[in-house]
């Protein structure tokens, strides 16, 4: 694409630029600033869409008793068992355990905070789920 080419349109990311790349008029590749265009706003779109999906069928699952308040914050920090076992130290397939809610309600406070600071959370919260309409809280 060439420097004059590149999209100036609305962006998904309001008022910020980013960096893009594009070939100048000796045919070298330079940093442009762009702020986006509807292509990129429609994909983000649709991402956010699909990341609310799953925090909200992750809060669903806990609120039937099905899964452990573990896996909601999971959903909302868009994290996977594999990166929590990296951010936190814990192996797999204890964070998998600890995602049924008898074990995670049974966990002793130090492993509670050890998955609380790789989630950002206080213990409090990561005990606890939002209650109520799960679609009007997303």
């Amino acid at each position: 694409m060439k420097k004059a080419d590149v999209p100036q349109e609305q962006s998904f990311f309001e008022r910020h630029q980013r960096a893009c790349y594009a070939l100048d008029e000796h045919g070298r590749y330079v940093v442009v600033g762009s702020i986006g265009w509807d292509v990129e706003t429609v994909v983000n779109g649709q991402a956010n869409d699909e990341v609310r999906r799953a925090i909200a069928a992750a809060l669903a699952r806990v609120l039937s008793g099905r899964m452990s308040p573990l896996g909601y914050h999971m959903a909302r920090r868009q994290m996977d068992v594999a990166m929590l076992s990296a951010y936190s130290g814990i192996s797999r397939l204890r964070i998998r355990w600890h995602l049924r809610p008898g074990p995670f309600a049974r966990l002793p406070e130090t492993l509670l905070c050890r998955y609380a600071e790789a989630l950002h959370l206080s213990a409090g919260v990561l005990r606890s789920v939002p209650q109520g309409d799960v679609h009007a809280r997303l």
